[in-house]
């Protein structure tokens, strides 16, 4: 049985408003949305009508914006693809005082405005016919039989409000006439509450009708159906977080285009990888995701509840803002007791505010149905009434015996000075969540600073130092900073400024500041009767920041360490045994870092093995140095990526956010060696905004690093370009050294890319003056050797060259068994002797795809004169490789390879559907978008990229037709001021 056709972008629908946005010629952008049932189910009905010749009668009901018009002008599309005559009807165009009547008006106009006037009816004739009722009633019969004869007939009225008693008396008599006729007649009208019955009122409401019926209520758009609606005005799938707060429309959809609508008017969604999120709330944020800049509620959301709130009795809405206090999710009885009620009477409130759609009844508790809803709530009502809901929620829940943890909220909201028990709970609180919720013990902690801060007590340090400690390992790095400095100014017990300089390192090492880390943690150590287990933390510390600088220095440091243990890892140096089993863990973990600084891997892995098996002896070891942790990054970098994963697999589950980090670096890593660029770079994304909000220098230079790297790949030079600046400020130490050349390489790539001999000349300078920097790269970038080397052949500095070439071998010889190095060196000894079995070695032995791509392409690029068979086959996989990572520049060099010798492959496709707006740019022609923004002619554009510049007009003509413009500048002004998210949109190049 055929089905009725689904409504497709660029049909014209005639139900406007908010349920089915058109666009500025009036077509539709969207294609219809969670209605196959409805649809397939008209499509039987237009069969019936066309086979059996029997009139079917369709009832679409539901509430207001739930698509009612919207399914009937698909009704009216489809119905018209049948071959029916269609005719709409608007519900005010019925008389109550001649009901009959206004329908005829109606029947006649809608087939007249079909047909062509008769010679045999004059004008005078006409108005006689009008005159008369029943003579006019006849007429519009015997006009509507008529064109029955010719062609099956849909139709559709919209009712509105109009009263059901009055349209079925209507309609009554016109089925029972047309009863055996090819007539189906649909029509919408809306009910109160969408569980309302579909048809209500008895047989002196609705009689019975005399043809066959059917049913279509129109229920809330399934999860599946928002998504896909969101979908299509955005060009992306909602994640999680999106998808809740889209569940406050209650699958509306007319409710729903309007939440899209501000969300994407505000900018509060961005788009990564075909996954739409909040952009005020980087993955795994939580409920506070949504939120502005400034912590509140969007006021778009604002004004959204406003209206929705509108709809509630009072009583409803103080139940609500009690629950909002209360919390996010809150028994009963506790909102009972708080208004003085009994449960029992306030069902009916209950009732209203679920029926509102603001919270949902679990089995035991009361929630919100979102986070922001819970939050809107609470920024209406006036600070001091809020606080004082906190202090009864507190009473209440203290009385019946809760710990002071579980009441947090209440204690940091409510608390006030004017109670002296206060600060103790405060205090008691943040004690208890300092190791598993910090961030909940930075806020108990800071607020009970402030209620004890006018007097500098006994109960003012115990406080400083849990604040301290909290914010550290919640990352609020500077405020620790700050009150651990202002703390140790004044006179204190020697375990408080013991834990105050402890913790102070720690905040200054992973700020970056190693210097300042050092000097705080030899305070520390050289301060008299220290515990024991702060001086050996102090150690670590020491250790880490010791890494960062002179190798010999480690080493120094680390014998230092194991002596003043002892020698053993047995507990029986100052420790007890598991801290002693630490201190050798950390000591062992920063030899490892220096045999790897050193260029002996093999070493530094055996070591970095020996450090976990430590510490999984141990039982605290430092949650911001873990070895496995450094295992893994180490692991990632020689090409043993299932490892890596499997040392990321068993880190202890973490609360702190520098261990939520790390390994988001480390799978970035591992996602770009495997050539899944968009995955690399939305893990490095997020990792760096980790790093950005808390400050954790020590971690940036990676995530710029990968988010560089994978723009030189694509070919995005602009954004390359600022990663590869940034790369080069982030860290002030020794490691210093290795940001610059990084940054360095980056900016000689581009040079490369966009034909700039200076830059490419000066970076290159750089790169050799720098030879820590350079060593660096060579053992972590697989790809860096062969690349230099090419680079220095082709500008003339064989001995250069080879003198690369001779440093990648003695790495490699150093480190038997690592086939990553193995492969870089043997790459890099093929360019220099140009030995083909070389090259082939370096194929085989890449783990990185982009190294593996390069060294296919050096291969091709050699047998072209000497196999050109062989030359075509490396060609062509290094084109595959290339186009699989979206390079489009080194694409785009192979190809041109290829052409040279008769070989020419289609680089472009085209899109099934058309598309609009700058994520329906290619990696390609957001390129060629780039850098014709930045003055480039056709011709250089084609130098640069090495195409033809009839290509790139051809992505010209597509740039502008996808963006609606019209000249170079209109092109700069669309895409002026846009962020590195925004200029990398989904898609692969052509």
């Amino acid at each position: 049985m055929a089905k009725v056709p689904a409504l497709h972008d660029g049909e014209r629908t005639s139900s406007g408003g908010a349920e089915e946005p058109v666009g500025r010629s009036g077509v539709s952008v969207r294609p219809l949305r969670g209605r196959t049932e409805q649809t397939e189910l008209i499509g039987r009905a237009f069969e019936r009508a066309q086979n059996s010749r029997r009139c079917v009668q369709g009832w679409i009901s539901g509430p207001a914006g739930i698509g009612k018009s919207r399914l009937l002008a698909e009704a009216r599309r489809a119905a018209s693809a049948r071959g029916f005559t269609v005719i709409h009807l608007e519900g005010d165009e019925f008389s109550p005082a001649l009901p009959m009547t206004s329908l005829f008006h109606a029947l006649a106009r809608s087939l007249d405005a079909d047909r062509r006037p008769s010679p045999r009816r004059g004008a005078r004739e006409v108005r006689d016919e009008q005159r008369d009722d029943r003579h006019f009633h006849a007429a519009s019969l015997s006009l509507l039989e008529a064109q029955l004869k010719k062609a099956p007939l849909l139709l559709t009225c919209d009712e509105g409000r109009s009263p059901v008693p009055l349209l079925a008396a209507t309609l009554h008599p016109l089925m029972s006439r047309l009863r055996n006729s090819p007539v189906v007649w649909l029509t919408a009208r809306r009910t109160v509450q969408e569980d309302e019955p579909a048809l209500p009122g008895g047989p002196d409401v609705w009689p019975q009708s005399p043809t066959e019926a059917l049913r279509l209520p129109l229920g809330p758009l399934c999860d599946s159906a928002v998504s896909q609606l969101f979908a299509d005005c955005a060009d992306g799938r909602p994640d999680a977080e999106l998808s809740t707060l889209l569940g406050l429309a209650q699958g509306n959809p007319r409710l729903l285009v309007a939440v899209i609508g501000q969300l994407l008017e505000q900018g509060d969604v961005c788009v990564q990888g075909g996954t739409a999120r909040l952009s005020g709330a980087p993955a795994g944020t939580g409920p506070r995701a949504g939120t502005s800049a400034s912590g509140r509620a969007p006021r778009w959301f604002s004004a959204l509840m406003e209206d929705r709130l509108a709809t509630v009795s009072p009583q409803a809405r103080l139940l609500m803002e009690v629950a909002a206090v209360l919390g996010p999710a809150c028994l009963p009885e506790d909102i009972a007791e708080m208004l003085g009620e009994p449960v029992g009477a306030l069902v009916p409130r209950f009732r209203e505010a679920v029926v509102a759609g603001m919270v949902k009844c679990g089995t035991e508790t009361v929630t919100f149905r979102h986070e922001l809803m819970r939050q809107v709530l609470m920024e209406d009502m006036p600070g001091v009434v809020r606080g004082a809901l906190h202090r009864q929620a507190l009473g209440i829940l203290l009385a019946r015996g809760h710990s002071p943890t579980s009441v947090a909220p209440h204690l940091i909201h409510g608390a006030h000075r004017g109670d002296p028990a206060m600060a103790g709970l405060l205090r008691q609180a943040a004690e208890e969540s300092v190791t598993n919720a910090p961030q909940t013990a930075a806020d108990l902690a800071l607020r009970g600073l402030e209620l004890v801060r006018p007097v500098v007590d006994a109960a003012h340090e115990p406080l400083t130092v849990i604040a301290v400690e909290a914010c550290v390992r919640s990352g609020t790095l500077p405020t620790a900073v700050t009150l651990a400095r202002d703390a140790l100014t004044r006179p204190a017990g020697p375990e408080i400024t013991a834990r105050l300089r402890y913790w102070l390192s720690t905040a200054l090492l992973l700020l970056g500041r190693t210097t300042d880390c050092l000097e705080v943690a030899g305070e520390l150590l050289a301060q008299p009767g220290v515990p024991a287990h702060l001086r050996q933390k102090a150690v670590l510390n020491q250790l880490s920041a010791w890494s960062a600088h002179d190798g010999h220095q480690v080493a120094r440091h680390a014998e230092q360490a194991l002596a003043a243990d002892g020698g053993r890892g047995d507990g029986s140096g100052d420790g007890d045994g598991d801290e002693g089993l630490d201190i050798q863990a950390g000591v062992t973990t920063a030899l490892a870092v220096l045999r790897w600084r050193e260029g002996k891997l093999n070493e530094a892995l055996a070591l970095c093995q020996d450090a976990v098996a430590l510490a999984d002896r141990g039982s605290a070891f430092e949650w911001h140095t873990h070895p496995r942790l450094v295992s893994a990054m180490m692991l990632a970098h020689t090409g043993r990526f299932s490892e890596a994963e499997a040392a990321l697999g068993t880190t202890p589950d973490p609360v702190e956010f520098v261990s939520a980090d790390v390994p988001r670096l480390v799978h970035a890593r591992l996602r770009l060696a495997d050539g899944r660029l968009d995955e690399a770079e939305r893990e490095a994304a997020a990792g760096l905004a980790v790093a950005e909000e808390s400050g954790v220098c020590v971690f940036m230079p990676l995530a710029w690093q990968l988010l560089a790297t994978v723009a030189s790949h694509r070919g995005e030079l602009a954004r390359a370009g600022d990663y590869a600046r940034r790369l080069r400020k982030a860290l002030p130490d020794d490691r210093g050294q290795v940001c610059a050349a990084a940054g360095a390489w980056i900016e000689a790539q581009i040079a490369l890319a966009s034909g700039s001999e200076p830059d490419l000349k000066n970076a290159l300078e750089e790169l050799w003056s720098n030879e820590p920097g350079r060593g660096a790269l060579l053992i972590e970038e697989p790809g860096f050797a062969p690349w230099l080397v090419r680079v220095l052949l082709a500008t003339r500095h064989p001995s250069r060259a080879a003198e690369v070439s001779a440093a990648a071998e003695r790495l490699a010889r150093a480190n038997p068994g690592i086939t990553v190095v193995f492969a870089a060196a043997e790459h890099a000894r093929g360019l220099i002797e140009g030995d083909a079995d070389a090259l082939e070695e370096a194929v085989a032995g890449h783990r990185d795809a982009w190294a593996r791509a390069s060294a296919a392409e050096d291969l091709g690029a050699l047998l072209l004169e000497t196999s050109r068979a062989r030359a075509v086959r490396s060609l062509e996989s290094a084109l595959t490789l290339y186009g699989q990572l979206g390079a489009e520049g080194d694409t785009a060099r192979v190809r041109r390879r290829l052409r040279a010798v008769g070989i020419r492959r289609r680089h472009w496709s085209h899109s099934p559907e058309p598309q609009t707006g700058l994520r329906s740019l290619t990696r390609t022609e957001l390129t060629v978008a780039e850098h014709v923004v930045q003055g480039l002619t056709n011709r250089q554009v084609a130098d640069r990229m090495f195409l033809s510049p009839h290509t790139i007009a051809f992505h010209m003509r597509q740039i502008f037709r996808k963006l609606q413009v019209h000249s170079r500048l209109e092109l700069a002004r669309c895409i002026q001021g846009i962020g590195p998210e925004g200029m990398s949109p989904p898609g692969t190049g052509g």
